[in-house]
């Protein structure tokens, strides 16, 4: 409801004056100093009351609905004031008129709401006098600042004592509600006969860890997986088959649910043993010690349904004896952090895993219960591969199906499942799908939802989601923690609750990579967002605009209406061009703050605009226009900065071929990443304006670049460092000794060498770098025929990924102690190479070796070392041999994660 409205809004007052270094022209009109006890008395109060109603709706109180959207609604006019506001200090600054229609517009959508809040267009339509009253100029933006948080504080105030007010009568009807859901969910769950399709392999495993395994110690095995993929179905068939059946003494059944009660589980646990009298009468601790009575010197299994928390659990696990007889607890939940919870081991874990196409269409046709004519199959396979093996998804639509017996009802499913209207399996899945998205915290939620602006079926990219989020202030860094370290935490969360489906995991296979959204929980993300008012979709043929207005435009299609779209949306904050669109001219967006785009053609219409925070990219030789205003810029690619952007206090990634400016007057505490510098930047002085700065990319002259390292070493948290030479002669290179200042760089995670012509042992020194996980050394970055390591103490302790590409390398002599860790082998156009040393095959880690453009010998030896790990270590290694892979210089840097 309100999480993005509030999210935003609190990070928009944070940059705009809370910041160390706010901007200018903010300063220059006195906006802060006489409105910051004001400013941040409202900061605090917004952040603590959606706090509060996120707590109430987790407690089940229906009511707080209501109070979220006035909340989201205020939250959204008081943002647009301020930025509005913040944008006419430079069209006083530059004597030029703004738009009135344009803020009359926007001021018109908030007063048809409520007529009490202060009307925007009574604040800014009215110019300032220019009169030679330098004092009335310059405190009349300080008192308009002021009265719009001034009301705004009353309106919190209002719905603070509102929220007071309905609290106890709120979780009231929530127990009451909680109550009677728990005794049809534990009767539904208890009488189920629905039978399972495709997940025989899967029945399998879950009967084995439950009866076949040898550890007699109580257990609990958790089923994990996201809703409506069969979590419960599998609990049930297992709990019926007869053989678990037989193996158990004493079964019991209980569903946990999201609003669990510890006193209802019990009850519905020992009623679920035998029917008994008089529970309602006992106290719950009388119940717990009956049930534990009742399991004591039994080999028993429970099963609990459907755990969302660790609460729910531990109401459980109290009553659970472990008498050594290998009694069992089998849980079914979405998180992946209530299975750890539970228990430590991740071998009793079980992923449930989504259908095959040819399981889903079995289980469609079941559902269906039609007959498998060819004009059945033509239409209903099409709806199946929708369903992308979801088995809710599948049964929900199939039940639709077979309520219908001609094929022009059958082709309306089709058509309607096609369209952008909302069907009814959209609206039955969703209800699922609502249960994970309500559980969310709110700043989840708001990330969340902000997966619908891409595309269905895009690859997502982590690090772009991650810049993306910190613009738009749904991320950002706390005291400890810089904003990528806070986004990958929440894109881990959003998997662990089954929310997103990773593609493709980081080299060193501990940070998602890219990764993509369900079709059904896209459209939830999509219709949600919708919903409030956030984002409207350009599909394939055209768009209708709605009214009122909205905070993000996801342009999927050239065909449509510029001038809809800038009439009905100039108060968006986010425009994402997925396909090429001439006509779009950004100076109708004052408030646009964030412009994503696919063409490096839009570029053109790059305006300088006040509260641009994003632009990304590299723009391979064009250049946009110089920006002034946009004082918050974080993401910036460009290729030449004779703006000196790094003056910018929110900079947080910059990248720039030709790099003229000098280094900022202050110390900057936000940048992260820059590239790509050239050595003369490369000081002392330079780095000492960047502390908290994490990757970096050089390029420029061999032995120059080689010297810059020395100036690193002040970089103390720089984990990702990239030397890129600009050209090189491959015939008879010059060999160099590497700065052997690099061992210093104690941070360092990440390495990677391209064309460096460095002296192959010289390299060696690498292994003193303690953290050292990923080592690239790219298109002679090391030359000479020979490599070899010492038979001593010098190892690369943590190297997981080593990537070789363009070499004359012949001879490698090194053994499976000198990496230890090694995971991921690369060897790219290594053709002098005769093999990879034998002593691989002892490296118990290595999952894959991957060649390209390599020698007969060297693929053989591949293979020698994958049957040897098959032979004695149990171990499968993925050999792959590709043709020839040539590398992408440059602008691979911020894309390549370790």
């Amino acid at each position: 409801m309100a999480c993005v409205a509030v999210a935003s809004l609190l990070r928009t007052i944070e940059i705009e004056f809370l910041q160390y270094k706010p901007r200018p022209l903010v300063l220059d009109n006195h906006l802060i100093s006489p409105n910051k006890h004001l400013i941040q008395s409202f900061h605090q109060k917004l952040g603590f009351l959606i706090s509060q109603l996120d707590e109430e709706r987790i407690d089940g109180v229906e009511a707080v609905k209501h109070l979220e959207t006035k909340l989201r609604d205020l939250a959204f006019r008081v943002e647009d004031e301020i930025e509005i506001l913040v944008a006419h200090l430079y069209d006083d600054d530059e004597e030029e008129d703004i738009d009135d229609e344009y803020l009359v517009g926007i001021a018109d959508l908030f007063v048809e709401e409520e007529d009490e809040l202060l009307r925007v267009e009574d604040l800014y339509v009215e110019k300032p006098q220019r009169d030679t009253d330098a004092e009335k100029t310059t405190t009349q933006p300080c008192v308009k600042l002021g009265q719009v948080f001034q009301t705004a504080m009353e309106q919190i105030k209002a719905i603070k004592e509102e929220l007071v007010k309905i609290k106890a009568e709120g979780r009231k009807t929530a127990h009451d509600v909680l109550q009677r859901s728990q005794l049809l969910s534990s009767h539904h769950a208890s009488h189920s006969k629905e039978q399972m399709v495709g997940k025989k392999h899967e029945f399998e495993i879950i009967k084995k860890l439950l009866t076949e395994l040898g550890s007699k110690e109580k257990k609990v095995v958790s089923i994990i997986g996201m809703g409506g993929i069969g979590k419960t179905t599998l609990a049930k068939q297992v709990y019926e088959d007869p053989s678990v059946s037989i193996h158990f003494d004493v079964r019991a059944w209980v569903v946990a649910s999201q609003l669990h009660n510890k006193r209802q589980m019990l009850v519905s646990l020992l009623n679920s043993i035998s029917k008994q009298d008089g529970l309602e009468k006992s106290t719950d601790e009388d119940l717990t010690l009956k049930l534990y009575q009742c399991l004591k010197r039994q080999r028993y299994i429970i099963v609990v349904d459907d755990v969302w928390s660790g609460e729910a659990w531990d109401d459980v696990c109290n009553c659970c004896p472990d008498d050594g007889n290998g009694s069992r607890v089998l849980l079914t939940t979405r998180l992946v952090e209530v299975a750890h919870y539970t228990s430590s081991d991740n071998d009793f874990s079980h992923h449930m895993q989504l259908l095959n196409q040819s399981d889903s269409w079995n289980l469609f046709c079941e559902k269906a219960c039609k007959s498998r004519g060819v004009e059945f199959e033509i239409i209903g396979r099409p709806i199946v591969e929708k369903c992308k093996g979801l088995p809710l998804a599948i049964i929900v639509i199939a039940g639709l199906f077979s309520k219908f017996s001609t094929l022009y009802e059958w082709e309306n499913i089709v058509n309607a499942l096609d369209s952008s209207t909302t069907t009814t399996i959209a609206t039955t899945c969703s209800k699922i799908i609502s249960l994970s998205y309500n559980h969310l915290p709110h700043h989840l939620k708001a990330c969340f939802l902000y997966l619908g602006v891409f595309p269905e079926d895009h690859k997502i990219k982590a690090n772009e989601l991650s810049r993306l989020w910190s613009a738009e202030g749904l991320v950002k860094a706390s005291e400890n923690e810089n904003c990528d370290v806070v986004a990958e935490k929440y894109i881990q969360e959003l998997m662990d609750r089954n929310l997103i489906i990773v593609s493709k995991w980081s080299c060193c296979g501990r940070k998602i990579k890219v990764f993509g959204v369900h079709d059904l929980l896209h459209a939830f993300c999509v219709k949600e967002a919708q919903k409030e008012n956030l984002l409207h979709v350009v599909q394939k043929n055209g768009s209708d605009f709605p009214q009122r207005g909205f905070r993000w435009v996801s342009i999927q299609s050239s065909t449509f209406d510029v001038s809809a779209l800038c009439y009905s949306s100039r108060n968006c904050r986010s425009i994402f061009c997925f396909s090429y669109c001439r006509s779009l001219n950004l100076k109708q967006f004052k408030l646009l703050r964030v412009f994503f785009c696919i063409s490096f053609r839009m570029y053109d219409n790059v305006v300088d605009l006040v509260h641009l925070r994003y632009l990304p990219s590299a723009l391979d030789g064009q250049n946009i226009m110089k920006l002034f205003k946009a004082w918050n810029l974080q993401t910036l690619y460009i290729c030449k900065d004779d703006r000196n952007y790094l003056e910018f206090p929110q900079m947080q990634y910059f990248r720039c071929s030709f790099m003229t400016g000098n280094p900022p007057k202050f110390v900057h505490q936000n940048l992260q990443s820059l590239s790509w510098l050239e050595p003369e930047h490369c000081t002392k002085e330079f780095f000492t304006h960047f502390p908290n700065i994490k990757k970096i990319g050089i390029n420029g002259k061999r032995r120059d670049c080689n010297d810059c390292i020395v100036n690193l070493v002040s970089v103390q948290q720089l984990e990702k460092l990239y030397i890129y030479i600009g050209s090189v002669s491959y015939t008879c290179p010059t060999m160099i000794q590497i700065n052997c200042h690099i061992v210093f760089l104690q941070s360092l995670k990440s390495l990677k060498f391209d064309a460096n012509c460095m002296e192959w042992n010289g390299i060696n020194v690498l292994c003193k770098l303690p953290r050292l996980e990923v080592l690239k050394l790219l298109s002679n970055a090391c030359v000479g025929k020979e490599w070899e390591l010492p038979e001593d103490d010098d190892k690369f302790c943590q190297l997981i990924v080593l990537e070789i590409g363009r070499t004359d390398l012949k001879d490698w002599k090194a053994t499976g102690d000198h990496f230890p860790k090694l995971k991921h082998l690369s060897l790219s156009s290594c053709k002098k190479l005769k093999e990879i040393p034998r002593g691989f095959a002892e490296i118990e880690e290595l999952k894959s070796i991957q060649l390209a453009g390599c020698r007969p010998s060297v693929v053989a030896s591949a293979q020698e070392i994958k049957e040897e790990q098959l032979d004695y270590l149990n171990n499968i290694v993925d050999v792959v041999v590709a043709e020839q892979r040539d590398y992408s210089p440059v602008y691979e840097f911020e894309s390549d994660e370790a």
